[in-house]
């Protein structure tokens, strides 16, 4: 079963504090690829598995499922309201974030290497899954890109702030 993650919620404040998976818990190489996503855009359909009144996309759902068969991780995050941010993928069912270490804090390096272990496996994999960008670490991959460059907040978030920054957390938005 994989392991819950912490909630982020309004501004990036915890509804509930979790422990993200401990270091021994995740793996020390990234899995095999995963299964391409063949269904298209199908809408915020799917049921959230984080949230009672949330929603996913198929590719959403599709990437879940990938990654709990991979890193045996379940998102702390997928669908919200992030009203503070209209342009954000969470309210369209197309945004998931994972928990590393602690929300609000900045990670141990055990937790920031396995980030970068999901954050780089999910931009490796960006066409099988539908990836349209990661946050990770103070830096961001948009699909198309060659490489990560530093992440700005976008003039919403603080980029120093562990969580506005996606210090604690890996942020992943789809196209579908």
């Amino acid at each position: 079963m994989p392991l819950a993650l912490t909630v982020l919620v309004g501004a990036g404040a915890p509804a509930a504090r979790a422990e993200a998976p401990a270091a021994a818990d995740f793996p020390d190489e990234a899995p095999e690829r995963p299964d391409r996503y063949r269904d298209g855009d199908t809408g915020c359909v799917f049921d959230d598995p984080v949230r009672e009144d949330g929603c996913l996309t198929g590719a959403t759902q599709h990437l879940v499922g990938e990654v709990e068969d991979g890193f045996d991780v379940a998102p702390g995050s997928c669908w919200d309201e992030h009203a503070w941010n209209p342009s954000s993928d969470h309210p369209k069912g197309r945004a998931c974030d994972y928990t590393f270490g602690r929300i609000g804090e900045f990670p141990a390096e055990d937790d920031e290497e396995d980030g970068w272990l999901l954050a780089d496996w999910l931009r490796d994999h960006a066409e099988r899954l539908d990836v349209r960008y990661v946050i990770w670490d103070g830096r961001i991959w948009v699909r198309g890109d060659e490489e990560w460059r530093d992440y700005t907040g976008g003039g919403v978030y603080d980029p120093e702030d562990p969580t506005g920054g996606h210090y604690d957390h890996v942020h992943v938005s789809l196209a579908s």
